[in-house]
């Protein structure tokens, strides 16, 4: 079985409200900076280091009708 990397790197919603919050616990809990603390949050998460997931890669054996493959799909022939 093959296997295919995929950078994951994007952070939740909820990631970067627990990291705006503690940033705003950092400063003293001093009111009026959301906005920095929401930005700085998330660019601190989607700059971290990437974390590799491997996942298998299928490959089908299985010849696919061009009705199967759907109306967008393209046939390459060979010339």
């Amino acid at each position: 079985m093959a296997w295919c990397e995929m950078k994951i790197n994007a952070p939740s919603e909820e990631q970067i409200r627990r990291r705006a919050f503690e940033l705003y616990v950092e400063r003293g809990r001093q009111p009026g900076h959301e906005l920095e603390d929401w930005l700085q949050a998330e660019f601190e998460l989607t700059h971290r280091p990437f974390r590799v997931a491997r996942l298998p890669l299928f490959r089908s054996r299985q010849k696919i009708s061009p009705r199967q493959r759907g109306p967008l799909s393209v046939r390459f022939s060979k010339h």
